[in-house]
């Protein structure tokens, strides 16, 4: 770890060393800018099942005359604001708000995603310090704009909520090689692992996690992840792997296709179990563990017209073993999507989804059950 600091500072330290006068001269005549981007996203969803609410959570016949089962409902997803300030031409940086969660009851670790100062010495090397996604995965690296998808995959939520992805506190470096006819990228993060928006940390250890993306062919990048910390004086660790093809078709049509395992501790089962008093048999941190596996296709049609600028398809299929602990908790997701592409590179986009759960073992008045569920669902970015 020491070797790995001292390379990182050297990095940072030369390019402010062979900055010369006529350098330092740009920068006076930089002019700062700021940008400001906006998304709105929202749906109408239905539920097919009387006992499934349109969220997927499913009421017994017991509870039925306790409260009305709410099968069909409008939603706002996000309303998120971005803004990026550029100091110089190194210097920025960028707050992320999403101002739907103030519809829920408790907003105080919600509302705030992205919140950090970016330096970047040049193409190969770029430093990040606040809040914001660690860069693990393929999720990480895009804006929700871009998924393809009506949401996020489910693997990506449940790692989440083990701290191994979503909004981090922490610091990182990165950077690509393919100005030396290097086609690599490398991603390192350190942060805190407790989520977003905590007022302190919790404890004295940190996660860490390292990305390497090879982009081997212009239609083809391949990349790795593997990440490491300690909880309850034990090691834990997630890894996985995962691919992306664009292929052009022709000047009409495009292909792509999202490919990506993961597994990695599950903090939030072990302490379950440890709160419980049924952990048992000798089982240690790393026996609780999620696995997962998904991938997404989509097919697109440029028709290029005033208001209808593409026809999308797409489908993404999982497989997720949320704890390998519980025999049974396995759940098979296919989500089918239909989307009209009305300006812009998705700047307006109106989607018909169809969500089909499958759980291995139903479990009454829970999320864990079998559902069929529809969406219209439109976003607008700006």
């Amino acid at each position: 770890m020491k070797l790995i600091l001292q390379a990182l500072l050297g990095l940072l330290i030369f390019p402010l060393s062979a900055q010369t006068a006529k350098d330092s001269s740009k920068l006076s005549d930089f002019q700062k800018r700021m940008e400001l981007k906006a998304l709105v996203v929202g749906r109408y969803a239905a539920s097919f099942d009387e006992n499934i609410d349109f969220e997927g959570n499913h009421f017994s016949k017991d509870l039925e005359n306790d409260q009305e089962i709410v099968n069909n409902s409008f939603q706002m997803e996000y309303v998120r604001f971005a803004t990026s300030f550029y100091i110089n031409d190194r210097i920025s940086t960028s707050i992320l708000l999403n101002l739907a969660n103030f519809n829920n009851e408790s907003v105080s670790r919600k509302v705030l995603e992205n919140a950090f100062v970016q330096y970047k010495a040049n193409p190969y090397f770029t430093i990040r310090l606040g809040q914001f996604r660690p860069y693990f995965g393929l999720e990480d690296l895009h804006p929700f704009q871009l998924n393809n998808s009506y949401r996020w995959s489910n693997q990506y939520f449940l790692f989440g909520q083990n701290a191994w992805q979503s909004f981090q506190i922490g610091a990182a470096v990165y950077g690509e090689l393919s100005k030396k006819n290097i086609p690599l990228k490398y991603y390192f993060t350190v942060y805190n692992g407790n989520n977003r928006n905590q007022s302190q940390d919790n404890d004295n250890n940190k996660n860490y996690s390292l990305r390497f993306e090879v982009l081997p062919l212009d239609i083809l990048q391949i990349g790795i992840n593997g990440a490491i910390t300690n909880k309850h004086h034990q090691n834990a660790n997630a890894y996985g792997a995962d691919l992306k093809i664009t292929y052009p078709i022709s000047k009409t049509w495009e292909i792509d296709a999202h490919m990506e395992y993961k597994r990695g501790t599950n903090f939030t089962a072990y302490n379950e179990a440890l709160a419980t008093g049924i952990l048992t048999n000798n089982l240690k941190l790393n026996d609780f563990y999620m696995e997962g596996i998904y991938n997404l296709l989509r097919a697109k049609k440029y028709l290029n017209l005033p208001y209808l600028k593409a026809l999308e398809f797409s489908i993404r299929q999982e497989y997720l073993d949320t704890n390998s602990q519980v025999n049974g908790d396995i759940l098979r997701s296919h989500i089918p999507m239909i989307s009209l592409v009305l300006a812009g590179d998705y700047d307006a986009k109106l989607s018909l989804v169809g969500v089909f759960y499958d759980y291995q073992t139903n479990i009454e008045n829970t999320s864990q059950y079998d559902s069929t569920r529809a969406l219209i669902q439109f976003q607008v970015a700006f």
